[in-house]
C-alpha cells in the first residue's frame, strides 16, 4: 500500500476520452489505497472556474477526487501553467486543498519540495512575464468574472497558441535551471519533485548541504508516469488501466 502518490500532467480536456479513462482507473484502483495524494499541476488542459465543474470529463474527474477525500485520502492540488484558476473555495468544496506554487512536505522520511515546475524553467523569460500578468489578482477576478462559454474560448485560444509556440522554443529555454533548483534546495528541501517538462528522470545536484536529487515527472496523460512512495522508499512507476 502507498503511503503517498504523486502525479502530474494529466491535461484532462474533452476531446481525450482515453486519458480520462486512464485517470479515473488510476483514482480508483491506485489512489484509493493511498494515503496522500499530490497532483503537481495541469491536471486540467485549461481550467477557468467552477463552472467547468458541470461539465464531463471534468466533472466525473471532480467527483472521484472528492470521493477520495471522502473515504480519508488527503488530496493536494498544484497550480500548474494550465490551471491556475483552480481557487481554494472550489477546492475546498471537493475535499482538497490547493497550493499556489510550492510547499515543502515530509515524505519517506525526507523534506521533499513539491512543485509544477515552470518556476524552475527560468529563462523562458516570455513565459513568465505571460505569467505573471495572468496570476495576477486583478487578472484572476477579471477571468472568472467571464460568462463561461466565452471563458471556455478564450482558454481554448490559449492552449491552441501556447501548443504551437512552445515546440518552436529551444530545449535549453523550456528546460530546467540548474541555479533556479540550487536557489529551491537553499529552502531546507533534501529532494525536489516536479512535473511540467514532461520527461521522466532524477537529476542530481552538488549542494553546500550536499548531494540531493531532482525528480521530474513525465506526462501522466499520455505515458501514465507517477511515483509513488512507501517502505521501498521513491519509485517512478508507470500505470496502464486493466485491459489496456
Amino acid at each position: 500500500m502507498p503511503e503517498v502518490v504523486i502525479f502530474s500532467d494529466v491535461h484532462l480536456s474533452e476531446g481525450d476520452p482515453s486519458g480520462a479513462g486512464r485517470l479515473m482507473s488510476f483514482l480508483q484502483e491506485v489512489g484509493a489505497r493511498a494515503g496522500r495524494i499530490y497532483i503537481l499541476g495541469d491536471f486540467f488542459d485549461f481550467w477557468f472556474g467552477p463552472a467547468q465543474g458541470r461539465w464531463r470529463p471534468f466533472k466525473d474527474a471532480l467527483q472521484a477526487l472528492s470521493d477520495l477525500c471522502a473515504s480519508g485520502v488527503e488530496v493536494v492540488y498544484y497550480h500548474g501553467n494550465r490551471d491556475f484558476y483552480m481557487d481554494e473555495k472550489t477546492a475546498g468544496s471537493y475535499g482538497f486543498r490547493v497550493v499556489r506554487d510550492y510547499s515543502i512536505e515530509n515524505i519517506c522520511g525526507q523534506r521533499v519540495l513539491l512543485c509544477h515546475g515552470d518556476m524552475l524553467c527560468t529563462n523562458d523569460i516570455s513565459y513568465h512575464r505571460a505569467r505573471r500578468v495572468f496570476r495576477h489578482p486583478a487578472t484572476e477576478r477579471f477571468a472568472r468574472a467571464l460568462p463561461p462559454f466565452v471563458a471556455r474560448s478564450l482558454a481554448k485560444i490559449y492552449r491552441f497558441h501556447s501548443k504551437r509556440s512552445v515546440p518552436a522554443k529551444a530545449r535549453w529555454v523550456i528546460g530546467i535551471e540548474k541555479d533556479a533548483v540550487l536557489r529551491h534546495f537553499a529552502l531546507g528541501a533534501d529532494t525536489i519533485i516536479c512535473g511540467h517538462t514532461h520527461r521522466e528522470g532524477t537529476v542530481e545536484f552538488d549542494t553546500p548541504e550536499g548531494r540531493r536529487e531532482l525528480h521530474t515527472l513525465g506526462d501522466f496523460g499520455r505515458e501514465g508516469s507517477y511515483i509513488e512512495c512507501g517502505p521501498s522508499g521513491m519509485v517512478f512507476r508507470r500505470y496502464e488501466p486493466p485491459g489496456a
